[in-house]
């Protein structure tokens, strides 16, 4: 056999696992609702949120003293909303939920078919936390291309074949509404896309995270979840594998999501700060955003402002825990 002739032998013996799998998965996501944490975040009234978001590369085990710096970064920065990417691996999960759940309301640990194989990455790793109590979804319809999972709405992207493993995990889009006061409500949407592939397939994600998003908002308004849209902000953070600074790329990039605005580089202006390190460990891109949402086709919605954001970094011994850095923010949202 050839090597052309094993290749594509290879390569449709792949394509048919993964297709078989994902006819015999079930969608689904893991979620944690802590009743016994108390509620002061929600009763201060507050109009001022701490979020960060972080792509940790947890494809594999992360070491315990790993683990322990990530949560003591967590702890000691007190965020109210923590977003994070590539969190495939299950005893690292479990690790991060065991050792944060005191302090946070709803943790949202797993969005995937759970039902595939652990070795296949069929997770999205995508993972969220937060000090506010979420808004119950569950009894609204959002169509077919939209999954609610006991109140969490999520879609799984379209993958496209590529030459790495990236291909693999589940590229998806995660939406929660949160109460942050008696009058503001926060509509959080979370996300990581595909690394290596075309331009056109890309976008064609974006489109499709565009999209949930749109519906999404439109849908739960219509609810009478909503009560008033500008009285509601809506926040869309991850690793969108493209980088901020190449300009002509932001353009499209912004466009094909429906033009939200880039809190960082609103708030920095032409002062570039960088969320990822190739090989050489030395940061050059910046893959990872807040991006906020002023108005949604026919609603108008709460304007975020930007009160601090910035690039910061978990190590250990002076080495990164992860090939991407935190990047963090304080919002306001009166």
């Amino acid at each position: 056999m050839s090597n052309k002739t094993k290749q594509k032998f290879y390569i449709s013996i792949t394509i048919f696992i993964l297709s078989f799998m994902m006819l015999i998965s079930c969608s689904s996501v893991d979620y944690l609702n802590n009743i016994n944490n108390s509620d002061v975040s929600f009763y201060e009234k507050r109009s001022e949120i701490s979020i960060v978001t972080y792509n940790i590369k947890a494809i594999y085990d992360k070491q315990e003293n790993e683990v322990d710096s990530l949560v003591e970064f967590i702890k000691n920065a007190d965020f109210d909303f923590v977003v994070f990417q590539e969190l495939f691996d299950e005893s690292t999960r479990d690790e991060v939920v065991e050792k944060s759940k005191n302090h946070y309301q709803t943790i949202i640990s797993r969005v995937d078919y759970n039902r595939s194989p652990e070795f296949l990455f069929q997770d999205a790793g995508l993972f969220l936390m937060s000090k506010y109590p979420r808004v119950d979804l569950s009894e609204i319809d959002f169509g077919k291309d939209i999954n609610n999972s006991n109140g969490v709405i999520h879609k799984v992207l379209e993958k496209e074949w590529s030459k790495t493993n990236d291909f693999l995990a589940n590229k998806s889009v995660l939406g929660t509404l949160f109460n942050i006061n008696d009058s503001t409500q926060l509509f959080l949407f979370t996300t990581h896309v595909q690394a290596i592939g075309t331009r056109e397939h890309k976008l064609f994600q974006l489109d499709q995270i565009y999209n949930f998003i749109n519906t999404s908002v439109k849908i739960a308004s219509g609810s009478g979840k909503i009560t008033n849209s500008e009285n509601l902000a809506v926040l869309l953070a991850g690793d969108f594998n493209s980088d901020a600074y190449n300009q002509e790329r932001f353009n499209v990039f912004i466009k094909h999501l429906g033009s939200p605005r880039d809190l960082h580089k609103e708030f920095h202006g032409t002062n570039q700060e960088y969320t990822f390190a190739f090989r050489s460990r030395k940061a050059s891109r910046r893959f990872d955003y807040f991006l906020a949402y002023d108005r949604l086709e026919n609603l108008n919605l709460k304007k975020i402002k930007v009160k601090s954001i910035g690039v910061d970094n978990v190590k250990v011994d002076s080495i990164s825990i992860s090939d991407h850095f935190p990047l963090k923010a304080t919002l306001l949202l009166n």
